[in-house]
């Protein structure tokens, strides 16, 4: 028979692991927690989730996240623009928030752009001050109207029609709920890139040649069905189709076969087919619109 000196220590180290093991499964849910937010959260949104102001704090005492300043919890891999953000108590927002939004962009930002309802952002980042109209949601990014209404009164239009069309199409915003929020005559030009906003475009690429061409006084339609083709990107003066490819398109031998067909096609049946790749359309598109009004003159 074991000594009772023996049989103690066993009884006390397993009552201690009794009592360690849910807490570090506590951590563990806490830290993936913060790993979801993008690698820095706010207690509160933590809070939020589940988790106590106490168990928080448990957490940081044993290594499990850090604390990066009063209020906010890490871990060492956090994404460098949502610790950014957080530690100035900002949010993303505009064409910095396009991703994480899954808002199309045409080029990525230059800077961060932050909201904050007080001063004291770094000089380093584009600030927008406007008050939220979206609800505030756990993380780092503002709501998609605001990031819309920020674009918008932001960046050129072209780049903003491209980001706010994207979040029209998918349903995200509404075109009557951004015009409400562009009130009075300072807001005439953004509300006049709501009003272009089209419904079928499929890529930021189709916005921009649309508007190439729409500039330039031709009717353009977008995905149009045709009879004996299929689906087309840009049909233009109801007689010139227009096919582009964005900067993820690589040709496949079976693409190469399909696209030669359809263009064949679309000439016996008095569509020719013009193609453009993405460098076309953005660094070259007066040369673009040379060409289709070239065609579009022979054709007259």
């Amino acid at each position: 028979m074991r000594a009772l000196s023996t049989v103690l220590p066993l009884m006390v180290d397993s009552a201690e692991g009794f009592r360690q093991a849910p807490a570090m499964e506590d951590h563990q849910r806490l830290a993936a927690d913060v790993v979801r937010l993008g690698g820095t959260a706010r207690y509160g949104d933590l809070m939020r989730a589940g988790h106590s102001r106490s168990r928080i704090q448990a957490a940081v005492r044993a290594g499990a996240v850090q604390l990066v300043r009063r209020g906010l919890a890490g871990v060492p891999d956090g994404e460098p623009e949502i610790r950014t953000a957080l530690k100035v108590n900002g949010l993303i927002t505009c064409i910095s928030a396009a991703k994480e939004l899954r808002l199309w962009t045409i080029k990525d930002p230059e800077c961060l752009h932050l909201w904050s309802d007080h001063g004291g952002l770094p000089k380093s980042v584009a600030t927008h001050r406007s008050a939220l109209v979206g609800d505030r949601l756990p993380g780092a990014y503002v709501p998609v109207i605001d990031a819309v209404l920020h674009t918008l009164r932001c960046r050129p239009p072209l780049e903003a029609l491209v980001l706010a069309e994207s979040a029209v199409r998918r349903g995200a915003v509404g075109q009557a709920e951004l015009v409400r929020h562009l009130p009075g005559p300072r807001n005439g030009a953004r509300r006049a890139v709501v009003q272009r906003i089209g419904k079928d475009a499929d890529s930021p690429l189709e916005v921009i040649a649309r508007e190439l061409f729409r500039a330039a006084g031709l009717r353009v339609e977008t995905q149009v069905e045709i009879r004996g083709l299929g689906r087309v990107d840009l049909l233009i003066e109801g007689r010139l189709i227009v096919e582009l490819d964005g900067m993820d398109f690589h040709w496949t031998r079976d693409a190469f076969r399909k696209d030669r067909r359809r263009n064949n096609e679309g000439v016996l049946s008095g569509l020719p087919t013009l193609r453009y790749v993405y460098e076309d359309v953005v660094f070259r598109p007066q040369a673009v619109l040379a060409q289709v009004m070239s065609v579009l003159r022979r054709g007259a």
